[in-house]
């Protein structure tokens, strides 16, 4: 069922998208993007007693409040939900959400919307006064490319008017917002793990009073370890094959051809050090949130590695021809790309997230030319 509603909203979302071109302004966004997706989740957009538009909430006769749209259940306002044009920024305008909230006591959720970008607001702290932070969040772009989190799905799919229930969507915010919390601290952890974490992990798998000296090579393959499990979550979203790299290299090194010299064979049997290793997981990551089509998120499957003395070589389908980049090691900063002097040229860097641009772009240029196979496209 799950499936089958992340699919009439991809749908839906492709729709919308196609359809935005034509809104110019506030009321074309109200008619043509927000509209939809209320009558999508089942409300009876027709009907001025469910879906009520320029619905008041008035503090007195001097301090007059209204909203775009208000859903109604049993002639009491719910839903509030304001408008803003297609592009426009939301978080300037959460307080106008936010006064409806305080003024219409019945209401137990707010949204907040462009018509593309939609933030979800209970009252999960307090009766009647906003959350600080949405507990649910989309953009249709997102949405259109296949990238709907699961807790997107059914986050939305609660909010159908059949699921539905105003006195229980501030419980389900709550949960909602540690959720996104604890999804924070996951990729902190991720990204740094502290040693208590370390120790954690390493007690469940039977490795207690570990001397603070190996801690640095546990936390090191802590980070890999991470790395790797994100990289099988994207290769099942994908519904493709996990890759073993320790079975796959021998058989790389058994298709070098003859003629290359035997230092350069030897070459093939360096073991990837621990900054190679954390770049390979950075870019398999970064490359599926920049992606932008889903046939630049399919071609990620097909990003490999070799390892040689001194360099470290990230490319698609095949080595030559489909190569992104050289790691090289460097006294001058922590990483040291070669992305070929058509496409970025050498970028020296302490922070990954510098190489981004150059990353996506030599990643489309190269899908664009051959196939995941290594074959030129024709």
């Amino acid at each position: 069922m799950s499936d089958d509603f992340r699919q009439k909203f991809r749908t839906f979302s492709e729709r919308m998208i196609n359809t935005s071109a034509r809104c110019a302004n506030e009321e074309a966004t109200k008619l043509f993007l927000v509209l939809p997706l209320i009558g999508f989740l089942g409300y009876d957009i027709t009907n001025p007693d469910e879906v009520c538009p320029e619905h008041n909430a008035d503090f007195s006769d001097k301090y007059k409040n209204r909203v775009d749209f208000a859903i109604l259940k049993e002639g009491s306002p719910v839903i509030a939900i304001e408008c803003k044009a297609l592009g426009a920024e939301l978080k300037d305008d959460r307080g106008q959400l936010r006064s409806y909230f305080n003024a219409a006591p019945t209401v137990k959720m707010g949204v907040i919307t462009n018509g593309m970008v939609y933030e979800f607001y209970a009252d999960s702290d307090e009766p009647n006064m906003m959350d600080s932070n949405a507990f649910l969040t989309f953009d249709l772009h997102d949405i259109a490319k296949g990238k709907i989190e699961d807790s997107v799905v059914e986050g939305l799919k609660s909010l159908q008017k059949s699921n539905f229930d105003p006195e229980n969507i501030g419980a389900e915010a709550k949960r909602k917002l540690i959720f996104q919390n604890l999804v924070h601290q996951i990729e902190s952890l991720a990204k740094e793990p502290s040693d208590a974490f370390v120790r954690l992990l390493l007690q469940g798998i039977g490795l207690s009073n570990v001397r603070a000296k190996a801690m640095a090579d546990y936390t090191a393959l802590t980070k890999n370890a991470f790395g790797e499990f994100i990289n099988l979550r994207i290769l099942q979203r994908l519904d493709l094959p996990a890759k073993d790299k320790e079975t796959e290299k021998p058989l790389v090194a058994a298709e070098i051809p003859k003629q290359e010299s035997s230092d350069e064979a030897k070459d093939q049997d360096f073991t990837p050090s621990e900054i190679e290793l954390e770049v390979f997981d950075y870019i398999k990551r970064r490359l599926a949130f920049l992606s932008d089509t889903d046939e630049l998120f399919s071609a990620i499957e097909a990003v490999d590695y070799k390892d040689y003395k001194g360099k470290f070589v990230v490319f698609y389908g095949k080595e030559r021809a489909g190569r992104l980049f050289d790691l090289y090691e460097s006294k001058e900063a922590k990483y040291k790309f070669d992305f070929g002097d058509e496409n970025g040229g050498e970028i020296m860097t302490n922070s990954l997230s510098a190489i981004d641009t150059a990353l996506i772009a030599i990643f489309k240029e190269r899908v664009s030319e051959i196939l995941p196979n290594g074959k030129k496209r024709k």
